[in-house]
């Protein structure tokens, strides 16, 4: 590894024009493997040979999959907040007459073009031939400082450190020497520019988590020191990052790749991982993928750094017990500072890290969903915190069924989080409909979440009525011909868990869901439903500080995969249509789920903001020391509880010195207002010395 005052040059040449050699880098099977040179990296994937058949094949699969494109048209110009035009069908059709070196430069020009799209959903992963991942000794530490001017305004900005990642003693072994004035002191640039900056602007071309700069910048914060060959754009990595401290000291650490035995070798692009069983075909998740881990928040906080020496918590569902993924706890608050004001002496803790738990079969996991959800629910409790926080989604209809469980409004009246639907029409459509006619847009109308017509709360009679006639709409300058609206069916879920009433509600302000802005796809539906209707309150973490930040991303509709189309295709009898014969992982948004508040525009291109924001950045990442990321969970907990009664608080003193005809006490509530602020301070300066005090004990215990 270099160190001192070296300059490096990161664009001059791009990795893919290195010169190549043969790929020289091997792996046992069932193992990651590292090495410290980039540039055998780099002859790794550019070792797969350019493959006509495999290219063509590939761009006419995403093309013809793309005509059933919920956005397809809404993409030529989406106008505000995001301002996006990408002619993807028109730079597909030109990718056709290119050509490319190797099979990687095809694979990065096409994963630029979707990538391009900010959208999650769409998100394209190149085969498995490439599995590896760009990593780094070290993860991005935010801390939030304050500070009050002259003039009164109070200085808020995060600065950034730097904390050791998982890496850190694979990426010694191999360099050896890592500098430790990378851990001691705050981080001025990197690569010559401000962090925040750079981190920023490689987000904006290689994260795809969010259309939203804030919710994005969430994700980019840990993507940009974890870059996965498979998942993001690589080309542009150069060597390695240079550090600048803030005391001028410049550190220049290379690339440490972390591979497997797939990687480099063209047989393994087109191993099949598609299991056939009973006729039908389903991917299977690839056991190299498991173990290089993309890093899309698979990472768990742990009971033990949460809930140790907090005799103030009671445990209902540990983290290592949420086998479907709902874990809990009740904190005591009473005699806490606001609590007596607020009437909140007990707060429900429900961490949602996903809404597709793992079973056989979706019933079964609706079931032990659901019945997780209540076993928190029954507990006491005056107010509610749900995070949801890197949930990337599941079932629409467990989302739909949390919520009602949570507000009292929807547990009478489901139609209230019903959601309008409609699909594009097209040539595969029109022929699936004219020949197969089914009810619902699915190949077996027995599939979970059937579509009901939202007038009459009744399945359609067949495919016809909600296909036809349909909607003549122009969106981004394009007119199309969609589907009349639906509604997904969702009342096999509304009587679950079986025999459960809840306890009791709460008001909007003491429901407080707590989103990094990724919370995405079904966990969209779960936030925007309530947000839309007032039913409770928002805390964003992160983001882009004094910036706006969505509170949900990728809240497209439901997806589809090009497997599911050729399957269509041939029971409807139609032509044969494209499936990948390389084994990347693609899917796209077939259909598009609407607002309320905003009707004509899909939800995914609307932005809502957080009542209130929470200075976060600790977020949990595969390559990151669960303990650290759990502690600083943890005292993200303390700090939204705590802000969150103080600010109810503030609220009921506000009314408490109101008169019998409704004149406002201005000096006693004035007073009022100034103490609850006061024990505000004090309590977040307790828990910020609290969090530096955590973060260092858990830095320690790593032992560096």
């Amino acid at each position: 590894m270099k160190s001192t005052i070296t300059t490096l040059l990161l664009l001059s040449p791009l990795v893919s024009q290195m010169a190549q050699g043969a790929c020289t880098l091997t792996c046992p099977e069932d193992t990651v493997c590292y090495s410290a040179s980039i540039s055998d990296a780099a002859d790794c994937w550019n070792n797969i040979p350019t493959n006509v058949e495999w290219k063509n094949n590939t761009l006419n699969t995403i093309s013809q999959s793309l005509e059933n494109f919920g956005f397809g048209a809404l993409y030529h110009n989406t106008g505000p907040p995001y301002n996006l035009k990408v002619p993807v069908m028109e730079e597909l059709e030109a990718t056709k007459a290119m050509v490319f070196d190797n099979d990687f430069q095809f694979q990065e020009h096409l994963q630029g073009i979707l990538t391009s799209l900010l959208d999650a959903h769409t998100r394209y992963s190149k085969p498995q031939c490439y599995s590896a991942t760009l990593v780094m000794p070290m993860a991005f530490d935010f801390k939030l400082t304050e500070t009050v001017t002259n003039s009164g305004a109070v200085q808020s900005e995060p600065i950034p450190y730097f904390i050791p990642s998982i890496y850190y003693n694979q990426y010694d072994e191999q360099f050896g020497g890592i500098d430790a004035a990378l851990f001691s002191q705050p981080v001025a640039l990197i690569n010559g520019v401000e962090v925040i900056t750079a981190i920023d602007s490689w987000g904006s071309g290689h994260e795809t988590r969010s259309n939203n700069a804030g919710a994005r910048f969430n994700a980019a914060l840990r993507s940009f020191l974890y870059r996965s060959v498979v998942s993001c754009l690589v080309d542009d990595a150069g060597d390695g990052l240079t550090i600048t401290m803030q005391d001028g000291t410049e550190i220049v650490l290379d690339w440490l790749v972390a591979f497997t035995s797939q990687f480099g070798q063209a047989s393994e692009c087109v191993t099949s991982d598609v299991k056939v069983e009973s006729g039908v075909k389903e991917m299977q998740p690839n056991r190299q993928r498991v173990l290089l881990n993309e890093g899309l928040g698979e990472a768990k906080i742990t009971h033990a750094e949460l809930h140790e020496d907090r005799p103030d918590r009671k445990v209902v569902i540990s983290p290592e017990e949420a086998q479907y993924e709902i874990s809990c706890f009740v904190q005591q608050t009473k005699g806490d500072a606001g609590a007596d004001a607020a009437e909140v002496s007990e707060v429900l803790v429900m961490k949602v890290a996903s809404f597709s738990p793992n079973s056989t079969g979706y019933l079964a996991a609706w079931t032990g969903f659901t019945e997780d959800a209540s076993r928190c629910l029954d507990e006491s409790f005056d107010m509610i915190v749900v995070d949801v926080m890197q949930n990337g989604g599941g079932y629409v209809c467990m989302g739909l069924r949390l919520l009602e469980m949570l507000i009292e409004d929807y547990w009478n009246d489901h139609t209230k989080v019903e959601m309008k639907y409609d699909l594009p029409h097209s040539t595969l459509m029109d022929g699936w409909i004219a020949n197969v006619n089914n009810p619902d847009p699915y190949i077996d109308p027995d599939a979970v979440e059937q579509i009901l017509n939202p007038e009459t709360q009744e399945p359609f009679v067949d495919g016809k009525a909600y296909y036809y006639p349909g909607r003549n709409v122009t969106i981004g300058g394009v007119e199309s011909w969609r589907t009349n609206w639906f509604c997904l069916n969702c009342k096999e879920a509304e009587v679950l868990p079986t025999g459960w009433t809840p306890k009791k509600f709460v008001t909007s302000d003491k429901l407080i869901i707590l989103s990094d802005g990724t919370c995405g796809s079904t966990c969209a539906s779960f936030t925007r439903i309530a947000q839309e209707g007032n039913k409770a309150t928002f805390i964003g973490a992160g983001g882009l500080w004094h910036q706006e930040m969505d509170v949900a991303s990728f809240a497209g509709g439901f997806v589809c995969q090009p497997l599911y189309l050729a399957t269509m295709a041939a029971q409807a009898g139609l032509a044969a249509f494209p499936n990948f014969i390389t084994n990347q992982h693609w899917q796209f948004g077939w259909a598009a789920w609407y607002s309320q508040i905003t009707p004509s525009r899909p939800v995914q291109f609307i932005e809502q903001e957080p009542a209130h924001r929470t200075g976060f950045w600790s977020f949990p990442h595969t390559s990151v020391n669960v303990s650290i990321t759990t502690s600083a969970t943890s005292t993200l907990y303390d700090t939204v509880i705590a802000d969150s009664i103080s600010r109810i608080a503030v609220e009921s003193e506000a009314r408490v010195c109101s008169n019998s005809d409704g004149v406002y006490i201005g000096l006693v509530s004035t007073l009022s207002v100034a103490l609850v602020g006061l024990i505000a301070l004090v309590v977040y300066d307790r828990h910020k010395r609290k969090q530096e005090e955590g973060g260092d004990s858990a830095y320690a215990a790593l032992g560096k």
